[in-house]
């Protein structure tokens, strides 16, 4: 096995109580579980994110990541060019490299999922 084999093969194990999340605005809240930074991942980066009542995800794109987004609590709507995707517990979306999205809670509650990028952003890497 090689360095890169032997370091991505072993095992680590993350508990969210233990990771410091980073608040952003409009009012949310992430928690990078998974990435080169945290556990030494090579290809991909996982956290959670809670958006709170009344905020959002702005606007943006991933130009050459994948991204899927796993809503666990709460409700609100997926925007992508010109599509509103209801979101509740329980769906599940992929979005493509290159596709401009945002998420909006429409809610009362926080709007809580977990978000997977492959790659991982630059901004998760050493």
């Amino acid at each position: 096995m090689g360095v890169m084999e032997t370091m991505m093969s072993e095992l680590k194990v993350v508990n969210i109580k233990d990771v410091k999340g980073e608040r952003r605005d409009p009012p949310r809240m992430s928690w990078i579980l998974v990435s080169e930074k945290t556990v030494g991942a090579q290809n991909l980066a996982m956290g959670v994110n809670e958006t709170y009542a009344g905020g959002m995800v702005p606007e943006h794109v991933h130009e050459k990541e994948e991204e899927v987004m796993f809503f666990l609590a709460g409700r609100g709507m997926f925007v992508t060019e010109g599509r509103e995707i209801p979101l509740e517990p329980g769906v599940c979306i992929y979005n493509p490299p290159g596709k401009p999205h945002k998420i909006i809670n429409t809610g009362d509650e926080v709007l809580k999922f977990v978000w997977i990028y492959s790659p991982q952003l630059a901004s998760h890497k050493k």
